[in-house]
């Protein structure tokens, strides 16, 4: 009796867990957070064009502020987008087009001053994107600007142009690699799934470093870069910090694009390998951080003057977070980070 008893507490002891359902993960990160993000994205730039021609119809300053508040809306949106930085967005290159900062003000001035370039050049990557119109948009003078040089307000819709040609070439191309994302769910290299999860890291390690740490001279011994600053001129460095971060959380727990109900996300596969403190740790550090974030009633470089200390609380919590989704995370999940973060942490 006892060992039959003890073969059959042995069966059940080996009988093998069941296995994660990776391909419904995909599918409702693909159905509901990557593709809506990225339509929603096109959306917007052709808003910001739709605004830009009243614009040049009528150039005041209320044209000027309904401008303006179309690229943010863009900005906005395209912090969900890049986070996915693999099949489409890569092959084209859209991440370094559309978001590249600092820019540089003296190729703009130089671009627009002449009339003759060609912005897909690698010499204008950092001419380009969204960080560009910040400067044309926002600057000292702007409204005088484009109100009496037409060079300018043709550099902004090439600008624009430009991001929409590359937005609809990726809204195209997601519609044929949505299956083949949906099915790759190894832990290769070279599988979407760990293209997805490498691309997650990074997309965090980037609002850590470019976002935060460099502007606030976390690689130059502690000496401030405002020029640095993401968004400076508009002043929406912190509200772009807050959406990267929210839309991070939202595709770790698997919530819609749109705020729906919640998807299977990669905080369920964390709890089926048994890990929910993990999952409780990552999710309670992404809402720490979020309303770090909100809680700052001044720009990013008037916090450099008046809240530096601020500042770096906010750092010290992004950089913890590292530890718990690149290692532990990943590391439970099987994938491999294959890309240098050169961030010496």
């Amino acid at each position: 009796f006892l060992g039959i008893l003890f073969n059959s507490c042995k069966k059940e002891e080996e009988e093998p867990q069941e296995e994660f359902d990776k391909n419904t993960m995909a599918a409702n990160m693909s159905a509901n957070i990557i593709v809506p993000s990225i339509n929603e994205f096109d959306n917007n730039l052709s808003q910001l064009e739709s605004n830009l021609m009243a614009f040049k119809a009528d150039v005041s300053q209320q044209n000027l502020d309904l401008l303006r508040n179309s690229w943010k809306q863009a900005y906005i949106t395209w912090q969900t987008v890049k986070i996915f930085d693999f099949g489409p967005i890569r092959n084209i290159g859209m991440k370094g087009a559309i978001a590249t900062y600092p820019i540089d003000t003296t190729d703009i001035q130089n671009n627009i001053s002449s009339g003759s370039y060609s912005l897909s050049t690698a010499a204008n990557l950092d001419a380009i994107g969204l960080p560009a119109l910040d400067y044309l948009l926002y600057r000292k003078g702007a409204l005088d600007s484009l109100q009496n040089n037409p060079n300018c307000v043709n550099y902004v819709e090439d600008v624009i142009n430009k991001m929409l040609s590359e937005s609809n070439t990726v809204k195209s191309e997601w519609s044929s690699y949505q299956s083949t994302f949906n099915e790759s769910t190894g832990t290769s290299s070279t599988s979407a799934f760990s293209y997805f999860i490498n691309e997650f890291n990074r997309d965090f390690e980037l609002a850590k470093t470019a976002k935060v740490g460099i502007p606030l001279g976390k690689q130059s011994l502690d000496v401030p870069l405002p020029e640095y600053i993401e968004a400076r001129y508009s002043g929406i460095s912190l509200e772009l910090l807050e959406a990267s971060l929210i839309a991070l959380r939202k595709v770790y727990n698997g919530d819609s694009f749109s705020g729906g109900s919640a998807g299977v996300g990669l905080d369920d596969y964390l709890v089926h390998l048994e890990r929910s403190t993990l999952d409780n740790t990552i999710d309670s550090n992404f809402e720490e951080m979020i309303n770090k974030a909100q809680s700052f009633s001044l720009t990013f470089e008037e916090a450099l003057d008046t809240n530096v200390s601020g500042l770096n609380e906010l750092y010290l919590m992004l950089q913890s977070q590292v530890v718990y989704i690149k290692t532990d995370m990943t590391s439970a999940f099987g994938v491999l980070i294959t890309y240098q973060d050169n961030d010496g942490d």
